[in-house]
């Protein structure tokens, strides 16, 4: 005996809204098979949910490019090379006297140390850069003799760069996120509007024999399957 499934999949949600929405009013006539307002609730659910899927796309492909990023990780690679390198000139100033040991902590490092601080992560260039930048300023802000090779113009314009590459990246998972938790909220929408659909097909062919009736209702994107053998009479 057949019995009906619930589409899994956001694109199989949209294929049977699609086809019940489009099959209930063929050559401009409407059917009647679906009730008006069952019909443009489906209809404008269709509307909303594939729109917020489409953006769901987008974004994950927007991500995808950006992880694979040539520029980006140029930027990164370039930013935490100027600000390692900024650090260990600091500190060879420090050694030769020219700058003050305990002017380090402007940078947020430990006065008695000589070594530069791990840059392995995204994060920690993001913020040893913006410390050392503002170390630098404040530094020359008191009468300090700039630092030359690199300067801290080039590690900024560099620093800046990156940031701008990461920036953006965050933007793009912070509206992935956004999307996602619109689409899930609407997910049990999709399938309570779809049982509703489905029950008023299978009420507009219920005179029919069985097996005619079955094929109407899956005509209109009614989904079964057989309880015996699991094998569905249409794809979902």
């Amino acid at each position: 005996m057949p019995y009906r499934k619930l589409p899994k999949t956001d694109q199989a949600r949209l294929r049977t809204l699609q086809k019940a929405v489009d099959r209930n009013v063929q050559n401009g006539i409407f059917m009647n098979v679906l009730s008006h307002n069952t019909y443009h609730k489906a209809k404008n659910l269709l509307y909303n949910f594939s729109r917020e899927v489409s953006a769901y796309k987008k974004c994950q492909s927007e991500q995808s490019a950006k992880r694979n990023n040539e520029k980006y990780e140029t930027a990164l690679k370039r930013a935490r090379m100027y600000i390692s390198h900024f650090i260990q000139v600091l500190s060879l100033s420090i050694v030769r006297g020219e700058i003050a040991r305990g002017k380090r902590h402007y940078y947020g490092l430990p006065i008695d140390e000589d070594t530069v601080p791990n840059l392995s992560s995204e994060a920690a260039v993001l913020e040893w850069g913006r410390l050392v930048i503002e170390g630098e300023r404040r530094r020359q802000a008191e009468g300090g003799v700039p630092i030359y090779n690199p300067t801290m113009a080039r590690v900024s314009v560099e620093y800046e760069l990156f940031k701008e590459q990461y920036e953006h990246r965050q933007q793009l998972q912070q509206q992935t996120t956004e999307v996602l938790a619109k689409i899930s909220t609407m997910r049990p929408m999709c399938d309570e509007i779809i049982l509703t659909v489905w029950a008023e097909i299978e009420n507009s062919f219920q005179a029919l024999p069985q097996d005619e009736k079955l094929k109407k209702c899956s005509e209109y994107g009614v989904i079964y399957y057989t309880r015996k053998d699991r094998c569905k009479k249409n794809d979902d």
